[in-house]
């Protein structure tokens, strides 16, 4: 694996992947029929072991003021306040175990997104750029979200994007399918497990 490579993972909050978490209950079918969360284990243990940086794309995170004044905000941002999801402070928000960010490694955790992609409205093309980042191997939440937005978006910069299906989930199963199966392949470079990916370390 070339030096100008990076690991992305979206969203690897407690309130997605912890079953105590807020939003694991709209997530649960979907990470236990992928096994999403040994997967993502893997491939942030393989990143490590191979000493590929991991940019870590977090969602916004509702706080007193938060979409305060705003006349166009989402269904989802709404949403999200409604129900204080990814609640600033809370564990909620706190990295699942296991996935948690190493400055050893070189990982960098960048400004938060709004809505769905984690490029825009962050610094996270500026982070990548600095270092010659040049292909980007994708996991994390939700697959037909803000995983897949995100995706597009790298892909629409001219990065190499490598897609992780066993590493992802989705709202509902067949959702999760449908991305991975269906629409994936239309646009990545790549899409792969993360045991074939780590196949070619």
């Amino acid at each position: 694996m070339p030096g100008n490579t990076a690991v992305i993972i979206i969203d690897p909050y407690n309130d997605f992947l912890h079953p105590e978490g807020k939003l694991n209950g709209l997530l649960a079918a979907s990470l236990k029929e992928t096994d999403t969360i040994t997967h993502l284990k893997e491939m942030v243990a393989a990143a490590r072991a191979n000493k590929i940086p991991i940019y870590y794309g977090l969602h916004q995170q509702a706080k007193p003021g938060f979409l305060a004044g705003w006349n166009h905000a989402t269904p989802v941002q709404k949403s999200q306040k409604e129900h204080v999801a990814f609640e600033e402070g809370s564990w909620g928000v706190e990295m699942y175990e296991g996935l948690e960010p190493s400055l050893d490694n070189g990982d960098v955790v960048v400004s938060k997104h709004w809505s769905s992609s984690s490029f825009q409205n962050t610094d996270l093309d500026y982070q990548l750029r600095q270092r010659d980042i040049q292909n980007l191997v994708m996991g994390g939440l939700t697959s037909n979200t803000c995983l897949e937005s995100s995706a597009r978006y790298a892909y629409e910069l001219g990065y190499h994007v490598t897609l992780l299906k066993d590493a992802t989930a989705g709202f509902s199963i067949e959702q999760k399918n449908a991305a991975t199966e269906l629409i994936w392949p239309l646009f990545a470079h790549e899409v792969k497990t993360v045991g074939e990916w780590i196949k070619t370390l």
